[in-house]
């Protein structure tokens, strides 16, 4: 037998290997921390998107960048994680747009749920993720999400229109399409957020 994580493996797999038996055993995590945050209010009319993550290519910075940098003014990015590649990321931004971006740094799981509570929007731009846990724990902190369509977590926990929406990867425009709904309309995240709480 096969343990497939989420659906998304486990079609795959399905088609791979016929006449084998799969199981569906999607990744989990302890969301108890992330339940009943206090939200941080950012500035008013300010939408912030959180990206939780590694600051490398696979997980898709580049095209968040490129979208980013189509929205107004009042969108705001807030990286958390490993460094990695970063600072080449950055160096090639407009300075207006370095000024919206803020980098937290790596944090120790215990300290990501005081980031999440900072957001408006999670973001997961990646080419490639077999899962992608940080999905699990953004919905458990009543957080919509944008998510591309190679994270494996999307096909099992994002139900467009209620809790988020996904992008083809690689579609930096359709990425910015979907953020520009909440930049336009910042109630919308909190609205979002209701229904996934």
């Amino acid at each position: 037998g096969i343990a497939a994580i989420g659906t998304w493996a486990e079609r795959d797999y399905a088609a791979r290997f016929p006449n084998t038996r799969i199981f569906n055993i999607p990744y989990h995590c302890d969301l108890a921390p992330f339940a009943n945050l206090r939200r941080t209010q950012g500035e008013p009319g300010t939408v912030t998107f959180l990206f939780c993550g590694q600051m490398i290519a696979r997980k898709g910075l580049d095209h968040l960048f490129t979208a980013i940098s189509t929205l107004p003014e009042n969108a705001r990015l807030l990286l958390v994680g490993r460094e990695a590649e970063l600072p080449q990321m950055l160096a090639s931004l407009a300075p207006s747009l370095r000024e919206r971006v803020r980098y937290a740094g790596f944090q120790a799981p215990d300290a990501l749920p005081k980031f999440f509570a900072q957001a408006d929007v999670f973001v997961l731009p990646s080419r490639h993720d077999g899962w992608g846990v940080v999905v699990n724990q953004a919905l458990g902190a009543g957080l919509p999400i944008i998510a591309s369509d190679q994270v494996g977590a999307a096909h099992d926990l994002i139900r467009a229109g209620e809790n988020g929406f996904t992008f083809p990867a690689g579609d930096a425009n359709a990425l910015a399409s979907a953020m520009l709904r909440y930049t336009t309309n910042p109630a919308l995240a909190r609205t979002l957020f209701l229904r996934a709480t």
